[in-house]
């Protein structure tokens, strides 16, 4: 299952190319980092956009729940300390 959820994290982040059950978000994300690519002027030299930040992934190893965010130190769900998932 967290193969699952990796992939389609690394779907999102890469500009969403998979199906959503609402496209929308998905295309709109995606056409904006087209065109911030196509102009070179956001790109911050390694093909990431300057203006947005780098998510990772966290898993609770207590009740195995994941989480993606920027920076994570506990769990949403019984406060224990998360673990980054590399």
């Amino acid at each position: 299952m967290l193969d699952k959820i990796k992939d389609s994290v690394s779907d999102v982040l890469s500009g969403g190319k998979g199906q959503s059950d609402d496209g929308t978000q998905a295309r709109t994300v995606a056409d904006k980092r087209a065109r911030a690519r196509s102009t070179g002027d956001s790109e911050d030299g390694d093909g990431a956009v300057a203006d947005e930040p780098e998510s990772n992934l966290y898993e609770c190893p207590s009740c195995e729940s994941v989480f993606v965010a920027i920076d994570k130190e506990t769990c949403a769900s019984c406060q224990t300390a998360v673990e980054r998932i590399e």
